[in-house]
């Protein structure tokens, strides 16, 4: 099976490297090849995604292109999405990560990507718009509040290695919790129902930051509320 690749980001870098180390050849290219099969990986930004689809499939009616963006739509029987539910760098290492597939179901297809080892569950022919609204909340929604509560406890005399342990811990087992739990896992003040509390936390975040003291308080009250709902229909 021939594989190509294009693309040498983060995404591209973490794959080149998984198949290596796999001991899988491949080829990395420059641009789109001619008249090849086998399976092409297109690990290009968004912008470029479309584009390189339309020449992979004009110049190969054999090939297989895989690219990595929930945000491009491509429809055809030869084009599927591998997304990484996960944050990507070039240090990533692509044995630990469950990736999504979006495309025409095609078991052949999915035999062949399970040669290269990567980790996969099909999913159907395109993610919604509530799929990418999940990774976003998972992801950037959690490094968002991480990186703030980090500059928080780190403005109030805590070492950057002290925070970074502190707050490492309290969301691994806050997720482990949940996980466990559902909602019964979430612990803090809103469960509580301690109004003084986080009426003192909304006003000493004010003063900071405006902006983060209205996304604190707006979660909190989602939270008690849905802490609530969930009381009742137990």
């Amino acid at each position: 099976m021939n594989i190509f690749l294009i693309g040498q980001g983060n995404v591209g870098t973490a794959l080149s490297n998984f198949l290596q180390v796999s001991g899988i050849t491949y080829e990395i290219l420059e641009k789109v090849p001619e008249n090849k099969d086998g399976i092409l990986f297109l690990a290009v930004s968004d912008s470029a995604v479309k584009q390189l689809l339309e020449e992979t499939l004009r110049k190969n009616p054999e090939i297989f292109a895989v690219h990595f963006s929930a945000a491009t739509h491509f429809e055809s029987e030869r084009v599927f999405l591998l997304h990484p539910y996960s944050s990507i760098n070039k240090k990533s290492e692509l044995n630990q990560i469950l990736f999504t597939l979006w495309g025409e179901k095609n078991p052949g297809f999915e035999k062949m990507l399970k040669k290269t080892g990567l980790d996969f569950v099909y999913c159907g022919r395109n993610p919604g718009p509530l799929y990418h609204a999940s990774a976003v909340m998972s992801g950037n929604f959690t490094q968002f509040f991480a990186l703030k509560a980090l500059e928080i406890l780190q403005s109030s005399g805590f070492s950057k290695e002290v925070s970074e342990k502190l707050i490492r811990q309290l969301i691994n087992s806050s997720l482990d919790n949940i996980f466990r739990d559902g909602i019964k896992g979430i612990t803090g003040p809103a469960v509580r129902g301690e109004i003084d509390v986080l009426l003192n936390e909304i006003n000493a975040l004010s003063e900071k930051d405006k902006k983060l003291a209205e996304l604190f308080k707006a979660v909190n009250q989602a939270i008690s509320e849905s802490f609530a709902e969930a009381a009742k229909n137990r």
